[in-house]
């Protein structure tokens, strides 16, 4: 009998991940398969945007989902070819995306919320094509000034709040 390729560990052989890193979501795209995989990473708009990812956060109050693309006259695609066993990360202020015009340009409040990102790519190509989503995990909003505190710390250890 063979094995249910929907119960495997990784049956499109691409997982993703997320993590907290203060209030930033860290995306992690993994290749769990035997090959070389290329994905489409993010695109190059003079800052990085996301288009293939969003964020789904949370709350006592809802659910809301990020956008991570917005407004742009130039553009370049970047693609990565993860190794079996390889990933690519991407740090993203969740704050500071959630106030853009594509999210309704809303703030989010203070405190906790359940996150989870979803990586899905239909463009035909010699890419990877399909959706997976994360498994969730919890971020904390601070107060605005705190706020601003983490992302001083988290440039300074080499992450990026412009994200």
């Amino acid at each position: 009998m063979a094995a249910d390729p929907t119960s495997a560990p990784c049956p499109r052989g691409l997982e993703l991940r997320i993590a907290a890193r203060g209030s930033a979501a860290v995306l992690i795209l993994l290749n769990c398969g035997s090959h070389p995989l290329t994905v489409l990473s993010h695109v190059d708009a003079g800052e990085r945007h996301y288009d293939w990812f969003t964020i789904e956060l949370a709350d006592g109050a809802g659910t809301r989902v990020l956008r991570l693309y917005d407004d742009r006259n130039e553009s370049g695609r970047v693609t990565a070819v993860l190794a079996p066993g390889e990933n690519l990360e991407h740090a993203i202020d969740v704050a500071a995306w959630a106030r853009r015009k594509v999210n309704g340009a809303l703030p989010l409040g203070p405190g906790r919320y359940r996150m989870r990102s979803t990586y899905e790519v239909s463009e035909p190509g010699t890419h990877w094509m399909g959706t997976v989503t994360s498994p969730a995990t919890d971020v904390t909003i601070p107060k605005a000034r705190l706020r601003a505190r983490l992302g001083t710390l988290l440039r300074a250890r080499g992450g990026s709040t412009d994200d």
